[in-house]
């Protein structure tokens, strides 16, 4: 057996199989678990806190650019509290390689997505949001 048979052999197989596993994989990709949850939390009803409104306002930012923005947050896990009843949640951070001016605190209520605090990065001049209960 030479080469050109053993080749021909080899591409035999070969280029079924790799055929065969383009079909089977080709719509399926992996996501994390921080992924997940990112998308579980932007698809939900968003309510924010009379506190939150506050440093919306300082930052010149709606509730709809607030939402939108979550797209560029990651869920830490390491502060947050998954498993606190009744509700757990979660705190986001920026991306890495993002600079944002804020982080912030969501609670996962079943269907809606409650962002209690804001926590402020830079201080921002004229902003008396953290008296607001």
């Amino acid at each position: 057996m030479n080469f050109k048979q053993r080749l021909r052999f080899f591409l035999i197989g070969f280029v079924p199989g790799c055929i065969i596993l383009i079909f089977i994989l080709n719509k399926k990709g992996c996501t994390s678990p921080n992924e997940l949850k990112m998308l579980e939390l932007q698809h939900q009803t968003l309510v924010v806190s009379e506190k939150v409104k506050c440093k919306l306002k300082c930052l010149v930012m709606t509730e709809q650019g607030f939402q939108v923005n979550m797209r560029h947050f990651e869920v830490n896990y390491d502060l947050s509290e998954v498993h606190k009843k009744p509700y757990g949640y979660y705190y986001l951070q920026p991306m890495t390689g993002k600079e944002d001016r804020y982080e912030m605190v969501v609670e996962d209520r079943d269907t809606v997505s409650y962002v209690g605090d804001v926590k402020l990065l830079k201080t921002i001049p004229n902003c008396n949001c953290d008296t607001i209960k």
